[in-house]
């Protein structure tokens, strides 16, 4: 087994040659920046925190640029082997603050994998009380075909258990030869799914979220008061 360490966040503060907020392009030419204004990032001691007592980031019209409160990715994508499995892991916490952790979908922290060629995101997530996979193909403009885009969210309250403040490890396997995809948490297996497209790159990112679709006549209702705080520690990628 190689094993890489993505970055050892033992730094006084977050290196941003490595990590910077994350941009997706909205198709008029300008791009969406995953920051929101009132985030607290700090590292040190083998962890990255990030810390939003209150989410003020939204979007009024495009779910999928409103829900990422704030999302930190790699500068550097990884790579997949073409000949072996390829897994990218963590370990992950997560605090809620002046919500309801019981929703997921209220706010959570992510270990957020993107394939930008594809739009397919690959993604583990948690509340203080609730674990689920994320798996995605974002409606990204000039990549995914209209009405190609789709959202799967599955949670096993049997096989995952969280609380506040508590750290498990996540790993998502890719198996490049047989086009599938695993997500593991504590070493068991929560979900897996055919990739239904070519990936041969991921970028990581790390941050935290809501899942709130706009509602009619009054836009974006993903900010209510909440907040959240992400905690991260041994990213790695690695090969057998």
């Amino acid at each position: 087994m190689t094993t890489r360490l993505l970055d050892s966040f033992t730094s006084a503060a977050l290196d941003e040659a490595k990590w910077q907020p994350l941009q997706v392009p909205t198709g008029d030419g300008q791009f969406w920046r995953y920051e929101d204004p009132d985030a607290q990032v700090r590292t040190g001691q083998g962890e990255l925190e990030i810390r939003l007592p209150r989410f003020q980031l939204q979007h009024e019209h495009i779910s999928m640029l409103d829900n990422p409160k704030h999302l930190l990715a790699l500068q550097e994508p990884v790579d997949l082997a073409t000949d072996r499995i390829t897994s990218i892991a963590c370990e992950m916490a997560c605090e809620n603050h002046n919500g309801c952790p019981d929703d997921l979908f209220d706010g959570f922290a992510a270990l957020s994998l993107c394939d930008p060629a594809s739009g397919l995101i690959f993604d583990f997530v948690l509340s203080e009380t609730c674990v689920a996979v994320i798996h995605e193909r974002l409606p990204l403009p000039g990549v995914t075909p209209p009405g190609e885009d789709w959202l799967h969210v599955i949670q096993s309250p049997l096989l995952t258990r969280n609380a506040r403040g508590e750290f498990h490890h996540y790993e998502i396997r890719f198996d490049h030869r047989a086009r599938r995809c695993e997500w593991l948490a504590d070493g068991k297996r929560i979900y897996q799914a055919k990739l239904p497209a070519h990936v041969r790159s991921l970028i990581v990112a790390a941050g935290l979220f809501t899942l709130k679709p706009q509602v009619a006549g009054r836009g974006s209702v993903s900010n209510r008061g909440q907040g959240a705080t992400g905690r991260w520690r041994g990213l790695t990628v690695s090969t057998p």
